[in-house]
């Protein structure tokens, strides 16, 4: 029972429901109270503890079924077929006795409870959640029937065949014949919902790393919803990290460093200790993005992701540009995401670019709000179309702000060829890196978070 449920409870998990130790140990006693006989009444019992929110309910659901399925309907007779009775033992001679491996007597006995619990541990036996590909259900479920005997099995069917046969013997050889063929068909079941269960998830998982990983500007139209998805993900996991003011006071955590340093005198005795106080605020932020054309499709997750995090970040100013700097906070909190984005995009995207004149919009607009609490970060490429950049209102904004932070959607190697001006803004930006992919964004936001 401890076997079935764990497998359950990680087929669960790897869907992306999170289940907790203390979740499963109370998992485990509802199904030693509920017992598995009522599938219906196992399913609401389990569902009570595994499954919070309303996502989760459904993907639980599918999963309860398809696991619970594959463990075998406890009717072996799955075809449509009467149940079939063996001849005595007398009338069949010494045929029944010639069936001697414990699959052969499973099969004998037709007992279906003990051919579900035996597939189900062959199947953890020969690793079969670890199963990739659709291709590989035939090599493993030929590996899971020779862990059964199948082998065992089909030497003794062969000695039954070379027999003389009679009425009695053909009826026995016919009937483990057909069972035979049914155990097949349940092994080949049994993989193919291991299969949707573990890999078609853990396919999903790697498409999600990849897009985690691969350049922004190179995501197709068909995968903007899966990265939305995954853009809030990553969202709501820095919310969570950092949205609270944490402070640990004097009597909080030790700091064992400091506290070495401080008693070094006194050779090792501790008469002066040093405690830990952090304080995580949320920052003060404007972020400022170049929405033309050159970058545009990393513009777009950034946005998502400023977005997203309005929640903890509740004195975020969001601005975008092409040659004419707009603010769009109030577009922001007055539409969901989706919306908010296509509007921006479709209103302010896909001109030609002008970092001077926006820079000179920012000087009117904003540069009197910025203030030593303020961290201003920027999204562009600064590709300027060879006009002047206005760099001195850049070099302002460093000035008066706490930190600038640049990132630049292009690789360094990219930097300062063709009309790129970024080593003229260089000079006044605390940060400037490469920013081209989700994993960069999760990794720069967080850092921010932290530190401001």
């Amino acid at each position: 029972m401890q076997q079935v449920l764990g497998e359950f409870i990680a087929a669960l998990r790897q869907a992306g429901v999170a289940v907790s130790p203390v979740e499963t140990l109370d998992a485990l006693h509802a199904m030693q109270m509920v017992g598995v006989a009522d599938r219906a009444r196992l399913k609401l019992a389990l569902g009570l503890v595994l499954a919070k929110s309303r996502q989760h309910k459904n993907l639980y659901g599918q999963l309860f079924e398809q696991y619970f399925r594959a463990l075998g309907s406890g009717e072996d007779n799955a075809g449509g077929d009467r149940p079939e009775q063996l001849p005595a033992a007398d009338a069949a001679g010494g045929d029944i006795a010639a069936i001697a491996s414990p699959l052969g007597q499973l099969l004998l006995r037709d007992d279906a409870a003990g051919l579900s619990l035996a597939i189900a541990d062959a199947a953890r036996r020969e690793g079969v959640r670890d199963i990739q590909v659709f291709t590989q259900k035939s090599r493993y479920s030929y590996a899971v029937l020779q862990r059964l005997g199948m082998d065992g099995l089909n030497r003794e069917l062969n000695q039954l065949r070379g027999q003389t046969p009679g009425v009695a013997q053909q009826h026995v050889l016919a009937l483990l014949q057909r069972r035979r063929q049914r155990l097949i068909d349940r092994v080949r079941d049994h993989v193919e919902q291991q299969y949707l269960l573990f890999a078609e998830q853990q396919g999903q998982r790697l498409q999600d790393d990849a897009l985690q990983q691969i350049k922004l500007t190179h995501i197709d139209i068909q995968h903007y919803r899966r990265m939305t998805r995954l853009v809030q993900k990553a969202a709501k996991l820095l919310a969570s990290q950092h949205g609270r003011r944490r402070k640990q006071a004097r009597r909080g955590l030790l700091d064992v460093r400091k506290t070495i340093a401080a008693n070094a005198a006194f050779d090792g005795v501790q008469f002066h200790t040093r405690w830990k106080s952090v304080r995580i605020d949320r920052p003060k932020l404007v972020a400022i993005c170049d929405v033309s054309g050159s970058v545009s499709r990393v513009a777009r997750f950034l946005l998502l992701f400023l977005y997203s995090l309005q929640d903890v970040l509740p004195r975020v100013r969001s601005f975008v540009f092409t040659s004419v700097l707009t603010e769009v906070t109030d577009c922001f909190r007055s539409s969901d995401v989706q919306a908010a984005v296509a509007e921006v995009l479709r209103q302010w995207g896909n001109m030609s670019t002008d970092y001077g004149r926006a820079l000179t919009d920012l000087q009117a607009q904003l540069l009197g709000d910025i203030d030593r609490k303020t961290t201003v970060m920027m999204l562009g490429d600064a590709r300027n179309n060879h006009g002047d950049g206005n760099v001195a209102v850049w070099q302002q904004v460093y000035r008066r702000s706490r930190r600038v932070i640049w990132l630049n959607p292009e690789s360094r190697a990219s930097w300062d060829s063709g009309d790129s001006i970024i080593s003229q803004y260089a000079p006044y930006c605390s940060q400037l890196e490469p920013c081209n992919s989700l994993r960069d964004l999760t990794r720069i936001l967080s850092r921010l978070l932290k530190y401001s």
